[in-house]
């Protein structure tokens, strides 16, 4: 991609409004899926929304692995789920109130608890350096999105019947509108990925910053922007069920769509090729989402400060710890 870098900044901050202007109206249309249609919050954040808000980390981390920086690929989906849960804690400090943990349903141990261990799963491929083929499809990406349906199975069937606060009122769109709105933000934002992957690897190269790098921090931050969007504004509607289970659905998500794209990495496993600084970021993703699932299964009162339970504070020193662990290995 011969273009400048004035020009890359401007098509990567072109594409990076129109994701984050996409993401404004799924929260609305999904809170109107999961209410018209009875499947709830839970399950409509953990799934329908989840995926819908990730498309833009599974075009650029596809787009990434056919471009054969594993790098990009990988750092995109670890640093993203390390900035969901810095995210998730700041948003739990402003809007969840101390008594977040037992308003919401205990099912969400469970999301929480498949977003860890898809997370888990593919840094110990990274770190394994998983270089296994059949037929040369690429084995560790089939593994982690089998499990991936597997526990989307199971997480379906234990939110079946979940009872949840109605709505004060009902919703003045008609589901078909929701499907439609729902379609045209998602579709809207798939687009975009691509432009994402390929002008930030162009900033990449000219800048002289590395791969995994730019993928952690600023690509990272850009795709990250619908789940911000839409977990802040479910909690702004009252549905914080919807607004956690999206940001660890997401995470979920996020790494069977590193499993996808890894079956495009051309010349063997991505899993393979992914650097030090890529796997850091994977396991402080592991670490921030083992203890977010700490917290959902204890239930204890939300406080921004103990020396005995996770509290927001820690959870946004150990991004930025990890941030700085990466850029130094990056460097």
């Amino acid at each position: 991609m011969g273009v400048s870098l004035s020009i890359a900044i401007g098509l990567f901050s072109l594409a990076s409004v129109s994701v984050v202007v996409a993401a404004i109206f799924l929260t609305t249309a999904a809170d109107i899926i999961a209410s018209r249609m009875g499947l709830g919050r839970l399950w409509v954040g953990s799934l329908l929304l989840a995926g819908a808000t990730s498309l833009p980390e599974l075009a650029t981390a596809t787009a990434a692995a056919l471009a054969g920086s594993a790098d990009l690929a990988a750092g995109n989906m670890f640093g993203a789920n390390m900035l969901n849960m810095s995210n998730l804690a700041i948003l739990l400090a402003l809007f969840g109130g101390r008594q977040i943990f037992q308003q919401v349903a205990s099912q969400q141990a469970l999301v929480a608890a498949t977003a860890f261990a898809l997370t888990a799963l593919a840094a110990l491929f990274a770190i394994s350096k998983a270089d296994v083929t059949l037929l040369e499809v690429a084995i560790p990406g089939v593994v982690i999105v089998g499990t991936y349906v597997v526990l989307s199975g199971v997480l379906r069937r234990f939110s079946i019947g979940i009872e949840e606060e109605s709505h004060e009122e009902e919703p003045s769109h008609s589901l078909r509108w929701a499907w439609v709105v729902f379609a045209s933000c998602a579709s809207a934002i798939f687009v975009a990925g691509p432009l994402l992957a390929i002008t930030a690897d162009r900033i990449a190269e000219l800048t002289g910053i590395g791969a995994s790098f730019i993928g952690v921090l600023a690509l990272a931050l850009v795709t990250t922007l619908p789940e911000l969007t839409t977990t802040f504004t479910a909690f702004r509607i009252g549905a914080p069920d919807m607004a956690i289970a999206n940001m660890y659905g997401t995470n979920s998500f996020n790494i069977a769509a590193l499993g996808v794209a890894s079956l495009f990495y051309p010349g063997g496993s991505l899993f393979a090729d992914v650097g030090s600084s890529s796997i850091s970021a994977g396991l402080f993703a592991v670490l921030l989402m083992g203890l977010g699932m700490l917290q959902l299964l204890r239930r204890r009162p939300l406080t921004n400060f103990s020396f005995t339970t996770p509290t927001p504070p820690m959870f946004v020193g150990l991004y930025i710890l990890g941030l700085f662990i990466v850029f130094r290995l990056a460097s």
